[in-house]
């Protein structure tokens, strides 16, 4: 019993630590698509929805811009994969990002986005 509760002394801290992952390398996370509305300040000419992926649990993205801890991440792809995501919204999906970047332009909304290599629907 006594090696039993070390065991689990020693694995709960583990368990709550965010998984880390780095700008400009690839990435698989995992969570349900979302449709987010742009924050760009030119609503009329760049308005809209975008679409993002609300994470099971929050990541961390570290690189050269610094640490950023995050539970949502925008998406960009290519045009007929990117509408088809919003058809999808809510489903719970795998997404592999060929690379995890930071906000730079009014056009970007969550402070990480990637660039989706592939998209597997739970």
């Amino acid at each position: 019993m006594k090696k039993l509760c070390i065991f689990l002394l020693l694995i709960v801290p583990s368990l709550s630590f965010a998984q880390t992952f780095y700008y400009g390398e690839p990435a698989t996370i995992s969570g349900k698509l979302l449709r987010i509305k742009s924050l760009h300040p030119n609503q009329e000419a760049f308005g809209g929805n975008q679409i993002a992926v609300t994470l099971n649990q929050q990541i961390n993205v570290d690189g050269e811009e610094g640490l950023v801890k995050t539970k949502l991440i925008q998406l960009v792809d290519n045009d007929p994969r990117y509408s088809s995501l919003f058809r999808k919204e809510g489903k719970s999906v795998q997404i592999k990002c060929s690379e995890l970047f930071r906000s730079h332009t009014g056009h970007h909304t969550t402070k990480v986005l990637c660039v989706v290599d592939s998209v597997k629907y739970k």
